[in-house]
């Protein structure tokens, strides 16, 4: 059952791209109410898999167990859509959710992560400048063994750097309203009205 859950959660993230409409060009493996699964559909969802997934669709067993999973995740997604769950709203303010994170993760990547990429040189030269601190028991430690290690602390550091700087520019460049007496209440409690308090009646 754990086997079943990880494959659904890795299928997952490319499965969106795998049924096609009837009219797609080229031959379709499987068809489930005239959405196609075709041989090119199989191949891309096979390359966007993690290398350890891949390896369980290897060999004739494999590819039909890969689209077995294919087969199941339609149904239940077509079923999903007769029930009328992509009009729930609970759905919808997950899709809405999803949205935004991907849209900040594509803004992220073009502004913060693009600017924030290190060269090799960048590494060897802070490294260079910075050998008394690389150094045990007197000896330095070669920056071959620690360029790989150096380069994510950098660039983790880069992109920070980046990145409030980023933030920075837009606060000041969007209007943001913040309402401190709203802010300071929450941390409040709220008293309990007196109609709620019930008096204690005297014990007899």
């Amino acid at each position: 059952m754990k086997r079943f859950f990880v494959l659904v959660l890795a299928l997952g993230f490319v499965f969106a791209g795998c049924a096609k409409k009837e009219e797609q060009k080229g031959q379709y493996l499987v068809k489930i109410n005239g959405i196609a699964i075709t041989k090119e559909d199989l191949k891309k969802e096979v390359e966007a898999l993690p290398p350890f997934a891949q390896k369980m669709f290897e060999g004739e067993e494999g590819i039909a167990r890969l689209i077995d999973e294919l087969i199941k995740k339609e149904l239940l997604y077509q079923e999903a859509k007769k029930k009328g769950l992509d009009r729930d709203a609970g759905y919808l303010k997950k899709v809405a959710d999803s949205q935004k994170l991907i849209l900040i993760s594509a803004l992220l990547e073009k502004e913060i992560e693009d600017k924030a990429r290190l060269s090799d040189k960048d590494v060897r030269d802070f490294y260079e400048k910075n050998k008394a601190d690389f150094m045990v028991q007197g000896k330095t430690i070669e920056f071959e063994k620690i360029r790989d290690m150096l380069a994510q602390r950098l660039t983790a550091q880069k992109q920070k750097e980046v990145f409030d700087g980023y933030v920075e520019n837009l606060k000041k460049s969007y209007k943001i309203d913040v309402n401190k007496e709203a802010i300071a209440g929450l941390s409040k409690k709220e008293e309990p009205k007196k109609e709620d308090v019930k008096k204690e009646e005297p014990k007899k």
